[in-house]
């Protein structure tokens, strides 16, 4: 598997071709011209093309300007560590063929979330420079392909919208997973939802069962368990890159959910890791 930033190509033509392997491409500047199966697009920033096992496809890097782009190639392998030849969009496909994700046309995605998309890149790019075992990639990758799905769900949802209260809460789930690397009040996310505190608290519970910062704390707690496990950054900067502003409550609150302190869950991690390497 690859994951490459890819900047300013410029009338680079590609053959059409096909493998067994996934293509994640997030165009962010420039223009390009790709085909899928039988479906050629304009590639413009802002689009994802999500090209599955043996799709023949074509790249035309920089039409008029250069294009610069994300990218991730993997591989999905069955039991028997073959190649597995799956489609994303399987849940689409009962939908007919005209159904748009089954078009192989890029998906537009929302302004909102192309900050949660192009961070899910980054984090795989950052472990190029970290002193980390080559398996963890793959955790990384699956995390990346969930920021996918949330683009998807995105745009069923825009097919099919949640009506009311539901909507309200899909928003401030949304919310909180973009601003869970800062400190944040109740008010701010109360004003976000065009709610009185109390009510926010009684709606969000009602639909999910916890309150809204019960929800964010498990958004930080497991992305903290990521950071632990596949960076070497120490926990201070952890705390802080996850909205915490003293180190030690981030740790008691660790504690509180995990039953461990974090440097100790990630020395259990390191020793692990050696006992499997023997």
């Amino acid at each position: 598997m690859t994951t490459n930033l890819m900047k300013s190509r410029y009338n680079v033509h590609g053959p059409l071709h096909a493998h067994p392997v996934f293509h994640i491409m997030y165009i962010l500047e420039g223009k390009g011209r790709f085909t899928v199966g039988s479906t050629t697009t304009e590639a413009l920033p802002g689009m994802l093309y999500i090209i599955n096992p043996n799709e023949p496809h074509r790249f035309i890097f920089g039409l008029d300007e250069p294009l610069t782009n994300l990218e991730s190639t993997f591989q999905l392998l069955d039991a028997a560590g073959n190649a597995a030849e799956v489609h994303f969009f399987d849940f689409a496909r009962a939908a007919g063929p005209t159904h748009p994700l089954n078009t192989n046309r890029p998906l537009v995605v929302p302004a909102r979330l192309r900050p949660l998309l192009t961070e899910g890149f980054d984090r795989i790019l950052e472990l190029y420079d970290a002193p980390l075992l080559r398996s963890h990639f793959g955790l990384m990758v699956a995390e990346l392909l969930s920021r996918v799905e949330t683009v998807v769900e995105s745009y069923l949802q825009t097919e099919r919208p949640l009506q009311g209260e539901a909507s309200v809460i899909a928003s401030i789930k949304q919310y909180l997973h973009t601003h869970r690397g800062r400190p944040i009040t109740l008010k701010e996310i109360a004003d976000f939802a065009h709610l009185t505190p109390n009510y926010l608290c009684r709606l969000f519970k009602a639909h999910t069962g916890e309150s809204p910062f019960n929800h964010l704390q498990g958004i930080r707690m497991r992305e903290a368990e990521q950071l632990l496990a596949l960076t070497d950054l120490p926990v201070y900067a952890i705390a802080e890159r996850l909205g915490y502003e003293e180190p030690s409550y981030f740790a008691r609150v660790f504690r509180s959910v995990y039953g461990i302190a974090p440097a100790a869950y990630r020395m259990r991690l390191l020793a692990d890791t050696a006992r499997l390497k023997r």
